[in-house]
C-alpha cells in the first residue's frame, strides 16, 4: 500500500520509505532553483498550490452545478485575488478551447520500490487520453517537465496495463498572462532506466 506522509513530504510504500518523483528531479537538475532566494520559491509554491486547488476544487464542483456557479462558488472558498481569478478564467478558456474532458484528479502512483509521486491530471484533451501537469511559472521548463510527466506515465503505465497514455501536456497558467496547453516530449524507457539507475549509485 503507499501512503504519503504530509509534514515531512515522505512516500511509504508497505512501510518502507521510497525516493519521491521530486527527489529524483533535484538529481537530474541540481542547479535548476540554486540562484533564487528561497522566500521566491516558497511565494511561487504558494501560488502554484493555490492555482493547483482552485482548478481541482473547479473540476469537482463542476459536475454538480453550472459553470459559473462552480467558478463563483471556488473564488470565495479560497477567498482568490484578482491574479489567482485571471489564472482560473484562464484555466477555464483552455478547457473550452481544447475540448479538455478531466477524467482524474491528484492520484498517488509509485513504480516497484524506485519511486512515487501525484499526478495533476488525466484529461481527454482534443480526444487524446493525456497526462498533464499544471505549471504557473514564468517560464516553461520543458525538459523538466519532459522527466517529470514521463515519470509519473512511466508509472501508470506500469500500473495499468493495456492503458497507457497518448500524449503529455504542461497546462500553463503564468501569472498576468495568456495560458497555454503545451506538448511535451516523452522520455523512453530506456532514458528512465538508465536515469534510475544513476540515481541508485549517486552513492
Amino acid at each position: 500500500m503507499l501512503e504519503f506522509i504530509d509534514e515531512e513530504h515522505l512516500y511509504l510504500l508497505d512501510g518502507i520509505i521510497i525516493p519521491s518523483v521530486s527527489e529524483i528531479l533535484r538529481f537530474i537538475f541540481p542547479d535548476k532553483y540554486k540562484n533564487i532566494p528561497e522566500l521566491i520559491l516558497e511565494e511561487k509554491a504558494e501560488y502554484g498550490t493555490v492555482i493547483h486547488k482552485a482548478i481541482e476544487m473547479y473540476e469537482i464542483n463542476l459536475k454538480v452545478m453550472g459553470q459559473e456557479e462552480a467558478f463563483e462558488t471556488i473564488t470565495l472558498v479560497l477567498n482568490l485575488n484578482y491574479i489567482q481569478i485571471a489564472s482560473l478564467n484562464q484555466y477555464i478558456k483552455l478547457k473550452q478551447q481544447y475540448n479538455l474532458q478531466v477524467i482524474n484528479q491528484e492520484e498517488m502512483i509509485h513504480y516497484e520500490d524506485k519511486y512515487a509521486g501525484r499526478f495533476d491530471m488525466i484529461a481527454f484533451i482534443n480526444g487524446s487520453y493525456s497526462l498533464c501537469d499544471i505549471k504557473t511559472t514564468t517560464e516553461l521548463d520543458a525538459e523538466y517537465l519532459s522527466w517529470q510527466l514521463s515519470l509519473y506515465a512511466y508509472a501508470f503505465d506500469n500500473l495499468n496495463i493495456g492503458n497507457h497514455f497518448e500524449t503529455l501536456y504542461a497546462i500553463w497558467l503564468p501569472k498576468k498572462d495568456l495560458g497555454q496547453i503545451v506538448e511535451i516530449e516523452r522520455k523512453s524507457e530506456e532514458q528512465i532506466l538508465k536515469m534510475l539507475e544513476d540515481y541508485k549509485n549517486r552513492r
